[in-house]
């Protein structure tokens, strides 16, 4: 994939609570990275997301709080974006799926699916409360998950294991609300009939599988293998996109149409294509009907189905032409202390909490070294302090420090040749971090940052540039090739420690533009001769080990 526009699709978080770190780890912070690399690379990106601001969880959150949907959205869309702004994330544009523009794009394509005849419409069972004389969304109820288990299932999915339910499959279900037993009554819907899908997610999955991560593809043909079924799109509540039934045709019209939305799974990811639309009236089309395009997509794993099938489906029947999912960026869950992320059962680390108190930079470059991307992971407190004191501080903070605090203020611009040795690898570093970041194989590519920081460290060691007189060439020799380190060292992190790259970017008094895809050793070089030291200072403040039993004893573990 070399192509010149990248768009970056990001999962639209629910707009019903804070987000935790499971958040950034999952979708957010390895999106933006992609989004910033890709930038210094010259290309044009579209990185756009939203809040997913319809279906159940914003209602029971405003049932709760005794407050309308709407208040529950405008209140946690601009908290959303106070914290994007705060971890630095570089979006395009973040809307909402309550814009005039996105119900106008999802009813276009509800209408174009079915004038295509792929969407029907049939009566099925679902949820009813006999105490109030109505029929229940599915995250009203709950009840035992029939694949793990689980007791807390809710009536769509289950969150321990990712299984998606009918309503039919969940055993003993419940209102949450009165904790009364829940029946099955029939009511009529709108399916999305995704077998008539099958020939074709076939090819698709056959052709873009080879690039996604291994189990992201085993599991999708899990779900070709087992067999598609019609999939309800519509339900019955009032907070939602309206069904555009005097537009469908006539065989397809319903009277009993009030009470019934178009169900979230479906029109919440049709955002991808509102939020572009909604971005620039025409240059969207340069991203979505182009061949020289590369979409990338970032979401956690309970996710997967609604982008690997179901939305290929729905744009494929929507229009042949438009672009398609290239690269899925699937992650499993972050867990916290080993235990399952749950705010109810106090194990949660709110994501505006810790970048605020241990640093942006600091908690965006652990949540990528542990990233969840083969399976699910954990966010230690005494691995994170281990992380920012001996890595990020010890070992390449450390090397920046030794380097810059030996070189004198009046260093003769560094007019030496670079070292073969250290040229090759600098480049060796360089292009790993680049091919990991491409690849979306984020942990390596943090890695490839530490083994920069290590051979920098190793190679001042065993030069001892502070035993050698300042005055002769040795010493300039050894301090030019340290500090294009320094340089390569910047330059590989910018996507990941925006800040950092930037405070680094001042005390050497220069400004790294771009990430040259070739001669970047050249293009190094000539940013070394603008090198002009001043203030220089720690980037990074050490963590006391106190605080690991403090912040555990706040966790109900």
């Amino acid at each position: 994939m070399n192509s010149d526009n990248i768009f970056i699709g990001v999962a639209w978080p629910y707009v019903n609570g804070d987000l935790h770190v499971g958040h950034l780890a999952g979708y957010l912070v390895p999106a933006d990275i992609t989004a910033r690399f890709f930038r210094s690379r010259g290309k044009s990106v579209l990185m756009v997301s939203g809040s997913d601001s319809h279906g159940t969880p914003i209602t029971v959150e405003a049932d709760k709080k005794e407050v309308s949907p709407q208040k529950i959205v405008d209140i946690y869309h601009q908290e959303h974006k106070k914290l994007f702004d705060l971890f630095g994330l570089s979006f395009d544009i973040f809307t909402k799926t309550t814009t005039d523009n996105h119900k106008k794009v999802v009813q276009d394509i509800f209408v174009k699916l079915a004038e295509k005849g792929y969407i029907i419409k049939k009566k099925s069972q679902q949820f009813y409360s006999e105490r109030k004389e109505k029929f229940l969304p599915d995250r009203y109820v709950e009840g035992e998950c029939p694949n793990c288990g689980c007791k807390q299932a809710r009536g769509d999915q289950c969150d321990k294991c990712g299984h998606l339910l009918e309503p039919e499959d969940l055993i003993n279900p419940k209102s949450k609300l009165g904790g009364e037993k829940v029946i099955l009554k029939e009511t009529e819907h709108y399916y999305l009939d995704l077998p008539k899908f099958h020939s074709f997610l076939e090819k698709y999955v056959k052709e873009k599988g080879v690039q996604w991560r291994d189990w992201i593809y085993k599991e999708t043909q899990g779900w070709l293998e087992k067999g598609l079924q019609q999939r309800c799109i519509t339900r019955d509540l009032e907070w939602g996109i309206k069904i555009p039934v005097d537009r469908l045709p006539t065989d397809l019209q319903s009277q009993d149409i009030e009470g019934k939305r178009i169900y979230v799974w479906f029109e919440a990811v049709i955002g991808y294509l509102s939020a572009s639309i909604e971005w620039d009236q025409k240059k969207w089309r340069d991203f979505w009907y182009n061949d020289n395009s590369t979409h990338y997509y970032f979401m956690g794993k309970d996710n997967l189905a609604f982008h690997s099938l179901f939305w290929p489906s729905q744009l494929h029947g929507y229009d042949k032409d438009i672009h398609l999912p290239d690269q899925l960026v699937i992650n499993h869950f972050l867990n916290v202390e080993q235990k399952q992320l749950s705010k109810s059962r106090n194990v949660i680390i709110d994501s505006r909490y810790v970048g605020e108190t241990y640093g942006v930079d600091a908690t965006r470059f652990y949540v990528t070294l542990i990233n969840p991307e083969k399976s699910d992971a954990s966010f230690s407190w005494e691995h994170f302090v281990e992380v920012k004191n001996n890595i990020l501080i010890g070992t390449i903070g450390n090397f920046i420090n030794r380097v810059l605090k030996i070189t004198p203020d009046s260093f003769d611009k560094f007019k030496t040749k670079i070292d073969p040795e250290v040229r090759k690898k600098v480049n060796q570093y360089l292009n790993e971090a680049a091919a990991n970041i491409k690849s979306s194989q984020l942990r390596s590519y943090v890695r490839s940052v530490i083994k920069l920081a290590e051979y920098g460290n190793q190679y001042f060691s065993e030069k001892k540039p502070w035993s050698l007189d300042k005055k002769k060439a040795e010493f300039k020799e050894v301090i030019t090739q340290t500090i294009l380190i320094i340089l390569a060292i910047n330059l590989a992190w910018r996507p990941l420690m925006p800040n950092s790259f930037q405070k680094l970017n001042s005390i050497l008094g220069i400004s790294i533009e771009e990430w040259p895809e070739k001669k970047t050793v050249s293009y190094l070089k000539k940013i070394l001769k603008k090198v002009n030291i001043n203030n220089v200072k720690p980037l990074f403040e050490k963590i006391s080990p106190d605080i690991i039993d403090e912040e555990r004893s706040k966790l109900d573990l």
